[in-house]
């Protein structure tokens, strides 16, 4: 057992938060959205994921030739990222129309230097570009991705946070981020802030409710040791089976391990009522065992027949719920029946008890 929650936990931390394959996530691959997006993306410098950095400047900023060059240094930098297809700025399309002005000569495609000539550039961009505001202080760069992969995602914004850091100008605020690429890096970013304490807090219910219960440190070790390494065992499925964490996924976790505190109620109830009558545990185990370990066999075969025909749903996403559920419902099972007798033994040789054991609180 300690062999193999060392393997999960280190196979847990390779796990991804967010999306990990392209297109979108609710479909399999061989949708049809997902094939014209990718068909988009092989073809054209446009992809379908977008993530905007928004500039915020003084008034009238995007007729000052200091912040467009700002801008348009931003925007070659993000050129150059991996998975960034292209970049759509203000500053590049002033730069097209000052060489519009100029017969299109190629080498006229640049940055007006002052700020008469590059106002005159900007009046040809319409404010239907959503490239600006009417007053010019809020001037949005949208990056164009490849796919919405947490990997993508991640570096891009990564990328910009690094430009933000390192090239500052005066009154110029960069803010990230809007666009669906946008929401989904703030989805992944607060996923990843709140995924443990959100786990922290559930397993403090259930020990609080299991203390509660049976009044016992060792019924506490003995069903929640088996749940964490049910747990640890799923996020490895998940990161085996390229699942992400998503705010889909996080609740399946959290109503796993609800599940799993379940078994270990049905067995561990059964075997205080036998160590309040003077039974040695190995008996007091054997019988929990023959009366509600079949009961927790088919209670969890049960749940995972109902959900393991979601597996063959044409919706990736509720085909994923179907494999994480199947397989958290039937490895929590399998921790109940063989890990927590074991501990259960092993707690009660290394640490004999001294006081007679109560029945459970909500004995029945």
């Amino acid at each position: 057992s300690l062999v193999l929650f060392a393997v999960a936990f280190h196979q847990s931390q390779s796990r991804h938060i967010g999306h990990l394959k392209p297109g979108a996530p609710e479909l399999h691959a061989d949708a049809r959205y997902n094939r014209d997006a990718a068909a988009i993306v092989a073809h054209f410098d446009l992809g379908l994921d977008v993530l905007t950095v928004v500039f915020e400047t003084p008034k009238d900023g995007c007729y000052q030739t200091e912040v467009m060059a700002y801008i348009d240094q931003f925007a070659w930098q993000m050129s150059s990222v991996p998975g960034v297809l292209s970049v759509a700025s203000i500053a590049q399309l002033a730069k097209q129309a000052y060489a519009g002005t100029n017969e299109g000569h190629p080498k006229w495609t640049a940055l007006a230097l002052d700020e008469r000539s590059l106002a005159n550039s900007v009046g040809l961009i319409p404010e239907g570009t959503g490239l600006l505001n009417p007053g010019c202080t809020v001037l949005p760069v949208n990056i164009y991705l490849a796919d919405q992969k947490a990997t993508t995602i991640k570096s891009v914004v990564q990328a910009v946070r690094e430009f933000r850091s390192r090239e500052k100008l005066p009154e110029v605020q960069l803010r990230l981020a809007s666009g669906n690429s946008g929401v989904q890096a703030a989805t992944n970013d607060v996923l990843e802030h709140t995924e443990l304490p959100m786990m922290l807090y559930v397993y403090a219910t259930i020990i609080a409710l299991v203390l509660l219960t049976y009044r016992d440190w060792r019924a506490m070790l003995a069903c929640c040791l088996p749940l964490t390494l049910a747990t640890f065992l799923g996020y490895w499925f998940m990161q085996a089976m390229d699942i992400g964490l998503t705010v889909a996924t996080l609740p399946v976790m959290v109503l796993a391990v609800g599940i799993g505190v379940d078994y270990a109620y049905y067995i561990y109830n059964r075997l205080q009522i036998y160590l309040a009558q003077g039974v040695d545990i190995a008996t007091a185990f054997r019988q929990s065992l023959m009366e509600s370990g079949i009961a927790t066999f088919f209670t969890a075969v049960t749940l995972s027949i109902g959900v393991a025909t979601w597996s063959f749903s044409a919706l990736k996403f509720q085909a994923d719920m179907g494999l994480l559920l199947t397989f958290m419902f039937m490895v929590n099972m399998l921790m109940a029946i063989t890990l927590l007798p074991s501990l259960a033994v092993m707690i009660d040789v290394l640490v004999p008890r001294r006081k007679p054991v109560r029945a459970p609180f909500l004995a029945h």
